[in-house]
């Protein structure tokens, strides 16, 4: 397993963002997803990395129309 630190350029609010914690969570070999009340523009995705890339997460943001920079990976 392997963990990327994403930082998310828009605000968003409670709601869209456990939705989006549950739609990552649903993409194949995504295993766990975080978010921090606290920062929320922030989320630890971790996943394996033989099967899918950081930038194919970043793919998946851009599809909910998000903007997406990875921190550390």
């Amino acid at each position: 397993m392997h963990t990327v630190y994403i930082h998310i350029d828009e605000k968003l609010d409670d709601k869209e963002l456990r939705a989006l914690e549950s739609d990552l969570r649903e993409i194949r070999y995504i295993s766990d997803v975080e978010i921090d009340a606290g920062k929320p523009h922030d989320i630890l995705v971790e996943f394996e990395e033989a099967h899918i890339s950081p930038m194919a997460i970043l793919k998946e943001l851009s599809r909910h129309g998000l903007h997406g920079d990875i921190i550390s990976g």
